[in-house]
């Protein structure tokens, strides 16, 4: 009754009345501004994104990719990367796969090097859908999620084992995808190979296999030699000397003194031995080197680590130890160097790579203490030196060719190189971990410190042994009062803080 009466009234309501409004809400322009503002940043925004996505598409990987792992695991090296400025052919890296079970470490390390040289270029091989693709390169299967490169009709395999590897003495896991891959691409590329001959029939310590897998990845074959039985071939591009327990004969060691004065090179490593070696001894007096009795004890904190002779010596600046030059070497029960300098008129040089500080100090291997005594030899000791002999062959035996008043290097020449080290701990991770009756990995710096010897003493330009890197992530140790404190803090103080910020926020919702 009353809605009709209202409904009357209306209708005979005046001009004004008939003037106002329908029912409804007044549309505000204002609102309806900044709604089409709104949407249109949006699809702004939207479009920014999708532009965005297509210009870091457009960017190599490795640009915008980042390596987070501790040890660097998919991040090529500087060794890696001169090989693959001196890319002149193109090389493929054909990664063998079954579909959907690529391994990531693998294919992220490829692609870095895909995106580092335009000369390589990386192939997926399913082995499902092509089952027979090793066979071009192997006569025994490979397994899925390894690598074969190859370079026109030059080829190299570098199985899933050998990128993986596994110390089961420790169970220390490694990934040696760089060192393997490196290695293959200088191999197919033409780099140089080397053989060298490791001398037996003294007790000498066997190379550990540190040692033997930097040589083979620097493509050296290393071969047996019994000088009792054998003269040093004529294909010995390096002759090893390492650490022999019993003197040579004096057969033997004229042998290697031959060898050496045609123009040979070597890598002679002694231990601290208490029987005499006037034979071996031989070879190096040759040179104006000779050895002190006794092993050195480092008087100075600084140049030694958990015990006086374990050392951290000082590296010269040569060419055989640029690389190191701020790296940390350590040497271990190790015998002084004495480098004869009184003649004027001597035919080579002999330059010390290591020193000790001067305050290091020799003691006789039947010691009782590692203290300083009187009658003791203290002073600044040599742990390894550089030998050169250049010679012309058509002048055997004369003075040294004058190289440094001559434009370009005669052809007739003959140039002795010998690398000498007097502790077999410098390299060797079994003598080194015998030596302390627990396992050591060797320091990068002695490993690089080898490398180079390598490398100078085979004339070559750069030698590819990369180390394998170790997968094992640090832990972080918290100390028992501060792992229960953080604990408590999680327990109590996280849900406090979360209580108050609540009591805080419906406080102020009802003041308003």
């Amino acid at each position: 009754m009353n809605l009709f009466r209202k409904n009357k009234e209306a209708q005979n309501a005046g001009p004004e009345m008939s003037k106002a409004p329908k029912a409804g809400r007044k549309i505000d322009k204002r609102s309806l501004a900044n709604g089409s503002f709104a949407t249109g940043m949006a699809a702004i925004i939207i479009a920014a994104i999708v532009v965005l996505n297509m210009i870091v598409g457009a960017v190599p990987s490795d640009r915008t990719t980042f390596d987070m792992s501790t040890n660097k695991i998919f991040t090529i090296g500087d060794t890696t990367k001169e090989v693959l400025a001196g890319l002149t052919d193109d090389v493929t890296l054909n990664y063998l796969i079954q579909s959907g079970k690529e391994d990531t470490r693998i294919e992220a390390l490829l692609d870095s090097y895909v995106s580092a040289s335009d000369h390589v270029k990386m192939k997926k091989v399913d082995v499902v859908a092509n089952p027979t693709f090793y066979q071009q390169y192997s006569d025994t299967a490979v397994p899925p999620n390894s690598v074969i490169v190859t370079s026109g009709d030059k080829s190299k395999v570098i199985d899933n084992y050998s990128i993986y590897l596994t110390d089961y003495s420790t169970y220390q896991y490694s990934f040696d995808g760089e060192g393997q891959i490196t290695s293959a691409i200088a191999y197919v590329a033409g780099g140089d190979t080397s053989t060298a001959y490791t001398v037996s029939g003294h007790n000498e310590i066997a190379l550990s296999s540190n040692m033997t897998d930097m040589l083979e990845k620097a493509s050296i074959t290393t071969k047996d030699l019994n000088l009792l039985s054998s003269d040093v071939p004529g294909d010995c591009d390096l002759l090893i000397i390492f650490a022999p327990e019993t003197d040579f004969t004096k057969d033997e060691a004229g042998k290697v003194t031959k060898y050496l004065a045609d123009g040979g090179k070597a890598l002679i490593v002694s231990v601290v031995a208490s029987d005499e070696t006037p034979n071996f001894d031989s070879i190096l007096e040759a040179y104006g080197v000779s050895r002190i009795p006794g092993f050195v004890v480092e008087g100075d904190t600084a140049h030694f680590t958990q015990a006086p002779y374990i050392l951290l010596p000082d590296v010269a600046s040569a060419d055989v130890t640029e690389k190191v030059a701020g790296m940390n070497i350590v040497d271990a029960f190790t015998q002084a160097i004495n480098i004869s300098s009184d003649d004027d008129e001597l035919t080579y040089t002999a330059t010390p790579l290591l020193t000790t500080s001067e305050q290091a100090f020799l003691k006789d291997l039947d010691t009782q203490t590692l203290e300083k005594e009187d009658g003791d030899t203290s002073g600044k000791f040599t742990l390894g030196v550089k030998i050169e002999h250049t010679l012309s062959e058509s002048s055997y035996g004369e003075a040294d060719v004058e190289l440094e008043e001559k434009e370009e290097k005669p052809e007739d020449t003959t140039h002795t190189k010998i690398l000498y080290y007097s502790s077999p701990c410098l390299f060797s991770s079994d003598a080194f971990s015998s030596l302390l009756q627990m396992y050591v990995e060797m320091p990068a710096g002695n490993m690089q410190l080898f490398s180079d010897s390598i490398t100078y003493l085979t004339d070559r330009e750069v030698t590819v042994s990369i180390p394998a890197k170790t997968m094992q992530e640090p832990s972080i140790t918290v100390p028992q009062g501060t792992a229960a404190l953080i604990g408590n803090a999680l327990m109590f103080g996280l849900p406090a803080l979360v209580l108050i910020g609540g009591i805080v926020i419906t406080v102020r919702r009802r003041s308003k």
